[in-house]
């Protein structure tokens, strides 16, 4: 499934500063969206933006910004979700994002709010000079090396605004 990126009802290009949402690439065996350019929660667009994007192995059961809960109830062992959330705003991290960020499978944990047996990988920091926060979710605690050269290749194909 192709997916259109659109700033529609987000402000003037001049307020998102050249801020689109990441683009996951339409692979086979991936199904992919992502969200549209947007003010942060009680902000203005022009002092903060953001916009996500989402890829998964499954079918994606939720909103693009928010924690996949449905999505990762149906992850099989070997499943695969992702989250990517870009933008600009008052309080960016000051640290970079080497990406695409080195997946390890030590770095898998466990996020409240899930099921004890989704293991997830986060990264946050700047990337191409925007506020990046990523999220990966694995159908097990511990993904194998399969799953994670599948995301890794899938992390290395994204568009980044």
């Amino acid at each position: 499934m192709a997916v259109a990126v659109t700033t529609a009802g987000c402000g003037s290009q001049a307020a998102t500063n050249g801020l689109a949402a990441a683009r996951f690439p339409a692979r086979p065996g991936w199904n992919v969206g992502a969200g549209h350019v947007h003010a942060c929660p009680g902000m203005a667009v022009d002092r903060c933006a953001q916009a996500g994007s989402w890829a998964t192995t499954g079918d994606w059961r939720d909103c693009t910004e928010c924690l996949p809960q449905r999505t990762v109830a149906t992850l099989p062992g070997d499943g695969i979700a992702m989250t990517l959330v870009v933008g600009r705003g008052p309080h960016a991290p000051k640290r970079t994002l080497r990406w695409p960020p080195r997946l390890r499978p030590g770095d898998a944990r466990n996020l409240e709010g899930l099921p004890a047996r989704i293991g997830v990988i986060q990264g946050a920091g700047l990337v191409h000079g925007f506020t990046t926060y990523l999220f990966v979710f694995f159908g097990r605690r511990t993904p194998t090396a399969a799953q994670l050269a599948r995301a890794q290749a899938e992390l290395a194909a994204v568009e980044l605004p």
